[in-house]
């Protein structure tokens, strides 16, 4: 039967008539085929072909970003060519040349407009006058000269004298009526028992050896500038003998660390006799405590300060530090804040992402207790001001807790924010106690002169070179911290033991 067709309305006037196919789904003209499949299957071929047309135009835009950079590295290859083919030294006419190309205005030589200029102050000490007396007229020659004595031009010149001195004591024998004995002077300080080298020789030796100067070359320096001869074996024992002299002031120093308010601690690697050893120093603005050990371990942090150690430990994230008990520990911020940039150079987060907005705040963060307590320092640091940084302090603590809560999936991200919430009562104790300082850069640099020994030596030969390594820049580096000049530091450790007294 055949349908009919049916009008639609369509609006108020329009009329619309549709016809209804009388085959209904099976249409002759598609063999029998269902009206719907023919239509799926052309919209399955027609989104096929959009697809395959945007893969196109990638791969287009790829091609043509590639055909650039081989471009630009063909004129790169083109550049290097030309300068490799130049000669290797150049003349000065083409320098000329080429400063003309680059049309760059030259840098006046000489100290910047406005700088002003400095020489050297007249010495307060005069050890000696020389007198020069005309002789001669520089104009006709005449030798009959009229001197006056009060008038003259003054040219003061500092310099150094170098010489060595022989020196002969001469120990007179006298006789004690009481005791009715004879006797001679003993203990002089400037005397060491069987040694025919003096104390100041000892002491710029010794002097040399800390500032990194191996010791065959300080023998070849007091050879060729003092005309001293020295062997190797000498310096080995006068280095040896301080340290021994020093012994007694090591253990003062150890105390002082160990019942310090607050101490800055860190370990760098050293070698002895070729085998793995370990550099510790425990420093503060009063003292510096340097320790040769084979360990790495915790033990020689509770052997320094204790198990329970009475003030505050500043250090970095190593886990041998959080071994004893101490009254506060602080973490290093710099070292903090060098992990997060490593994180962000290694992962190369998206700016939009969760994880380097979370890296951008935390620092952020840390960025700005640094300053308040720089700003507090720099100040009047009154009692004010102090509650001010703590109120800072319970500020900071509460926004870090905010961003821990930033998600991520990232491997790095999750490590950090771990090693935040372990030590989340170590990371702002400089704002609670702005004594505290809040990095252990001071340990760090407490170990400069020994590292640059160790680029020129190597470390140590022996456990006795090692220990006396440890005690001698331990008492040289406290001397200096109290303001003590290094010589006269190493002279109280040239004399005898009984002689010497603490920097």
């Amino acid at each position: 039967m055949q349908d009919k067709p049916r009008d639609l309305m369509v609006g108020e006037e329009e009329k619309v008539t549709i016809s209804i196919c009388k085959e209904g789904k099976n249409c002759p003209y598609l063999n029998g085929g269902s009206i719907f499949q023919v239509i799926a299957e052309r919209d399955y071929w027609q989104e096929t072909a959009e697809k395959r047309e945007r893969v196109m135009n990638l791969a287009e835009k790829k091609i043509l970003k590639l055909r650039e950079e081989n471009h630009l590295l063909k004129e790169e290859k083109q550049s290097l060519q030309q300068e490799l083919n130049q000669p290797l030294i150049k003349s000065g006419a083409f320098k000329r040349e080429q400063k003309k190309e680059e049309d760059k205005p030259a840098k006046k030589r000489g100290a910047p407009v406005g700088h002003r200029g400095a020489s050297r102050p007249r010495p307060k000490r005069i050890d000696q006058y020389i007198n020069i007396w005309p002789t001669e007229c520089d104009r006709c020659g005449d030798h009959n000269i009229k001197v006056y004595p009060s008038s003259f031009e003054e040219h003061v010149v500092q310099d150094i004298q170098v010489r060595t001195i022989n020196t002969s004591y001469r120990l007179h024998y006298g006789y004690c009526s009481i005791c009715k004995k004879t006797i001679y002077p003993k203990d002089i300080e400037a005397i060491i028992p069987n040694s025919r080298i003096g104390t100041s020789a000892r002491a710029v030796s010794g002097y040399f050896r800390y500032i990194g100067i191996p010791y065959r070359k300080t023998k070849r320096i007091f050879k060729d500038i003092f005309g001293l001869e020295l062997t190797h074996p000498s310096l080995l024992n006068f280095d040896t003998k301080m340290a021994e002299n020093g012994e007694p002031l090591y253990e003062q120093i150890k105390n002082i660390i160990r019942h310090s308010h607050w101490v800055c601690a860190d370990e760098t690697g050293w070698k002895v006799n070729n085998e793995n050893w370990q550099l510790w120093d425990f420093i503060n603005k009063e003292a510096a405590l340097y320790r040769m050990k084979k360990s790495r371990g915790a033990d020689i942090v509770q052997d320094t300060l204790g198990e329970k150690y009475g003030g505050f430990l500043i250090s970095d994230f190593y886990s041998s530090y959080n071994s004893i008990e101490a009254l506060g520990k602080q973490k290093c911020t710099c070292h903090l804040l060098d992990e997060i940039n490593d994180i962000e150079e290694k992962n190369k987060f998206p700016e939009d992402s969760q994880e380097a907005i979370f890296c951008q705040n935390l620092k952020s963060i840390l960025k700005e207790a640094l300053d308040a307590w720089n700003r507090f320092h720099a100040g009047k640091e009154t009692e004010e001001d102090l509650k001010e940084l703590r109120n800072f302090k319970d500020i900071t603590a509460q926004k870090i807790t905010n961003i821990l809560l930033y998600p991520s999936e990232n491997a790095d991200i999750q490590r950090l924010k771990k090693r935040i919430i372990k030590h989340n009562n170590e990371l702002l104790t400089f704002l609670e106690h702005p004594e505290v300082e809040p990095t252990n850069n001071r340990a760090e640099r407490g170990f400069r002169s020994s590292v640059i020994m160790r680029k020129i030596t190597f470390g140590n030969r022996s456990k006795a070179g090692a220990r006396n390594h440890a005690v001698i820049m331990s008492i040289v580096q406290t001397g200096i911290l109290n303001g003590r000049k290094p010589l006269n530091i190493f002279l109280s450790l040239a004399t005898n033991p009984q002689k010497i007294r603490a920097p």
